[in-house]
């Protein structure tokens, strides 16, 4: 892809396969090159459905490993000061 013009206001002109408001990417390799880079959204999603929990079960083994998990990883978070 070749853009070539620029506007009045500095805006490159892409080309009209490039669809308005497209998510873009520009990177400057050096003083006079830029690449222009379109994001498209991810292909590759699965959706999987759950049955809607309202509740959790009781698990009191996992909850033991859950709460070393939050202490390991809380001792490393300052203070919160407002």
């Amino acid at each position: 892809m070749n853009a070539t013009l620029i506007d009045d206001r500095r805006r490159l002109v892409m080309p009209p396969e490039l669809p308005p408001r497209s998510a873009v990417t520009v990177q400057q390799l050096d003083a006079d090159t830029w690449i222009v880079r379109r994001h498209k959204p991810d292909s590759n999603l699965l959706v999987v459905a759950l049955p809607r929990i309202k509740k959790l079960p009781s698990d009191p083994e996992w909850q033991a490993i859950e709460r070393r998990m939050v202490d390991y990883s809380s001792k490393n978070v300052p203070p919160f000061e407002e």
